[in-house]
């Protein structure tokens, strides 16, 4: 049983991972990002993968044990995790609870966004998000034999990743990826988004 509760508490995606496929300057605290981890893994990225296969792969993680089709789903995960964390923690960011209330933090050498181009960035990281949790879906759908306890709290319509998807230029133009190339052992990858190679 405490192992069970630990399971809630363990993240799936490691700070390496979160800084690479978001916006989230290398600089930032991991402390500072870790609660907005926190919300965005249960909120948006357990509903996809169903109870089952987030504590397998929340068990895995603690243990250091992780078999290559659930180290490949991860790198898959963590696009739309890190956007979805990031998203939730655009506003949060800037500023501190003390003692003596909330403060915002200013930086010498930069200047904050306004309310207008504020709300343009959030809606492009939202767009960002969904795109990248549509590549997941449709990563999981492709690769459904390699993930028998893959169990969706709502209908994912494959067919319609599978069949009628967005095509690959479509989705280049839409969501940002990393420059780096990496190779996964993973015969189901998209040609676009995989592991990261040590």
């Amino acid at each position: 049983m405490a192992k069970e509760k630990k399971l809630g508490e363990v993240l799936i995606i490691s700070e390496e991972l979160l800084k690479l496929y978001s916006p989230i300057s290398k600089n930032v605290g991991i402390d500072k990002i870790y609660p907005f981890v926190h919300l965005a893994q249960p909120y948006f990225i357990q509903p996809i993968l169903g109870d089952a296969l987030m504590y397998e792969l929340q068990e895995q993680v603690l243990d250091d044990n992780l078999t290559e089709e659930n180290k490949a789903l991860i790198v898959k995960i963590a696009m739309p995790l890190a956007m979805w964390t990031t998203y939730l923690a655009v506003r949060g960011l800037g500023y501190s609870f003390t003692q003596k209330g909330v403060t915002k933090e200013k930086s010498e050498n930069s200047e904050s966004l306004n309310d207008k181009e504020m709300g343009q960035y959030i809606l492009s990281l939202k767009n960002q998000a969904e795109m990248s949790t549509e590549l997941l879906i449709k990563y999981l759908c492709k690769c459904k034999d390699l993930y028998p306890s893959w169990s969706p709290q709502d209908e994912c319509e494959c067919d319609k990743f599978i069949n009628n998807g967005t095509t690959h230029n479509q989705l280049k133009d839409l969501v940002y990826f990393p420059t780096k190339r990496f190779r996964t052992s993973c015969f189901c990858e998209d040609d676009f988004w995989t592991i990261p190679k040590e």
